[in-house]
């Protein structure tokens, strides 16, 4: 690669100094709109996909932050992720602000706030230019793109990560300014954190070789790369130059020298691919060929570039589009390499270009679907970081077109501010859109096709909603879209069930049984066979459930149930016991023990566990329960041992 400029201050015609007072109002304005265009996610709640995985239904999470909790996801996947300083900040939040959505979502969009400030600081700490760093965090901040980031709390790992993204290239600025190992040892302790927030990170180190091509001007054209002889924690500082700045390198002294950090890289990658496949959320070549798997990730990479130019039918998830696509994805790679050849053509006058483009091509490169991880086709979520390269390409390009030209300049200020503010109403109303999975998934059925994961969401809605004849149509929509679905035909025989479609609900519980057994479907099995009448075929089932799950109390309670209904009231009892051992608030498992019981002339703890239910009834059913008391005191009054009516 050619020499770099030495100089890290913009091209063009020299930059008017900014006052301090210019800075902190700018500082100020970039806050205040970055908060007032995500100010509207306070007033979300959460959303069924993925949430109550990572929060609201996690029993690790939701007890706080407790030592015994950050120990186990340190050494635990989270929802088939290993981001512990993510999981962390989950925690923290509940014992601050409890299981209220608002609460999170407020922690995010702060970050995100801090994140937007901390990019214009270090950008103009690195370039000099304040007004085109301005431009550029005013850009990340407010784009729509940035809704999914911020907006959905199971992502906190992206606004997380960001921050010490941002920190990391702050941290290795003043290296590189002061080399020794203190900062060295700062710059890798960022970097572990970032790391441990979201290993998308990755590619950091590369991001910090762009940086030394420009603006840090540390690559030195046909020099060898300076032997590092390291210590751990820092490169030696033996060969830094009389004016204490790190010493220009080789392209392959730059790499060495970082050694440190691409080794974290790499363990960070194999542990996400070990957790990732071992939680299944890895796809196999067989469900997605290798040849797909490159037409998406190059037709991926200028999808992104659309929806940056024109964020409009933005959505949660979009699907993976089946198929190769010759034309499409040569058409895509010659794209990529004529921008790519372009920017490096340009580098030494234009070095910005082939930085910004690299560090977006780049860092999309983990999520570009190579590894496809899920079944998503590309996701918004996957640009918060990448997008910075491609607004400092544009940024520093347009500034300098116009550098030399007054009226152009002041033409392209009116014209930044008001694409700035169309993206801040644009954000504003994307984040709206998250109100609720019903709102969320309404739109996202409506901006995207064939789409298995919205149609199955929406039935959730449904069903969530007491509606599960709204319902089946979106599972049965899903399963016709993806066969394989994980769940779905049991959740689509649950529907069925509740309808009282009990042959159509048997059919999906076997089906799905025949693909995966677990002890949740075998119960739903067996009470579909209950409602049927088909007592024998419900107590194998029940029996089939608690040998995968001992303590799966309803399978213990169905099959006592059917084991009173069989006139096997003394085997029932141990199974009716041990259902309320396990789930003592459930009273309709209290009232079938106290009738078996008083079938089977243990009248003593039939009146126990009546009383049981009466506690647990309250005043509104208080007297249905009485009356049953009152029954079983009754027969038990008169040495009477026929079967108290339930």
């Amino acid at each position: 690669m050619p020499e770099a400029p030495r100089t890290p201050r913009p091209h063009g015609r020299r930059a008017a100094p900014v006052s301090p007072p210019a800075r902190a109002l700018t500082l100020a304005l970039l806050a205040a709109a970055t908060w007032a265009a995500f100010a509207g996610a306070l007033r979300n709640g959460s959303i069924l996909l993925d949430d109550p995985l990572y929060v609201f239904a996690n029993p690790i999470v939701r007890g706080g932050l407790t030592l015994e909790g950050a120990r186990h996801f340190l050494v635990e996947p989270h929802s088939g992720n290993w981001h512990p300083l993510t999981s962390w900040s989950h925690m923290l939040d509940v014992q601050l602000f409890g299981l209220e959505p608002a609460g999170h979502h407020a922690t995010s969009v702060v970050l995100h706030v801090i994140n937007a400030l901390l990019l214009l600081l270090v950008l103009h700490r690195l370039t000099g230019a304040w007004w085109r760093s301005a431009l550029v965090a005013g850009f990340f901040a407010l784009h729509p793109l940035r809704v999914e980031s911020v907006a959905w709390i199971s992502e906190r790992k992206d606004v997380l990560s960001g921050l010490f993204f941002l920190l990391t290239i702050e941290a290795y600025r003043r290296w590189v300014e002061r080399p020794g190992p203190a900062l060295y040892a700062l710059v890798i302790a960022s970097f572990a954190l970032g790391l441990m927030s979201k290993p998308m990170l990755v590619t950091l180190p590369c991001v910090l070789v762009l940086l030394d091509v420009w603006p840090l001007s540390r690559l030195a054209a046909g020099a060898r790369a300076t032997p590092v002889a390291a210590p751990a924690t820092a490169p030696s500082p033996s060969r830094v130059p009389p004016t204490g700045r790190a010493p220009a390198r080789a392209l392959g002294g730059l790499i060495v020298e970082k050694w440190p950090l691409f080794a974290m890289s790499i363990v960070a990658s194999l542990i996400t691919f070990i957790v990732q496949r071992k939680a299944g959320a890895v796809v196999s070549t067989v469900s997605a060929p290798f040849d797909l798997r490159v037409s998406n990730a190059l037709i991926s990479y200028w999808r992104y570039v659309a929806k940056i130019v024109w964020p409009t039918g933005l959505a949660p998830f979009y699907p993976y589009e089946p198929g190769f696509h010759l034309a499409a994805a040569l058409a895509a790679a010659a794209g990529l390499l004529a921008v790519t050849a372009l920017t490096l053509w340009q580098v030494r006058r234009r070095p910005y270009l082939a930085v910004g483009w690299l560090w977006y091509v780049g860092m999309l490169l983990p999520v570009i679907g190579l590894i496809q991880v899920g079944s998503q086709g590309y996701a918004d979520r996957y640009t918060y970081l990448p997008v910075i390269g491609l607004g400092v390409a544009v940024v520093w390009g347009v500034g300098e077109l116009v550098a030399r030209r007054g009226p152009a300049r002041l033409a392209a200020a009116a014209a930044c501010g008001l694409v700035l503010v169309a993206l801040g109403v644009a954000t504003a109303r994307q984040v709206a859109l998250w109100k609720d999975s019903r709102t969320l998934f309404a739109h996202t059925l409506a901006v995207t096709r064939d789409n298995a994961v919205a149609h199955q969401n929406m039935g959730n809605v449904f069903m969530i909603a007491g509606d599960p004849r709204a319902a089946i149509p979106h599972f049965q929509e899903a399963l016709r879209l993806q066969p394989e679905f994980p769940n779905l035909r049991g959740v689509l025989g649950s529907a069925l069930g509740m309808v009282g479609r009990y042959d159509e609900a048997a059919a999906q519980f076997q089906a799905a049984l025949g693909h995966q057994e677990t002890a949740d479907l075998h119960f739903d099995l067996g009470l579909v066979y209950a409602k049927q009448g088909r007592v024998d075929d419900a107590i194998r089932e029940c029996e089939a459930a608690l040998r995968l799950d001992p303590h799966h109390y309803r399978a213990h309670a169905q099959l006592g149930a059917g084991l009173v209904t069989a006139g096997r009231p003394d085997e029932a009892l141990a199974h009716l016991r041990r259902a309320t051992e396990l789930e003592p608030g459930e009273i309709a498992t209290w009232r079938l023990l106290a009738t078996t019981c008083a079938a089977t002339g243990r009248f003593p703890e039939a009146v126990q566990a009546i009383e049981r239910a009466i506690a647990l009834a309250g005043a509104a059913n208080a007297r249905d329960e009485e009356a049953r008391l009152t029954r079983l005191r009754d027969l038990y009054k008169a040495g009477r041992t026929e079967r108290a009516a339930p």
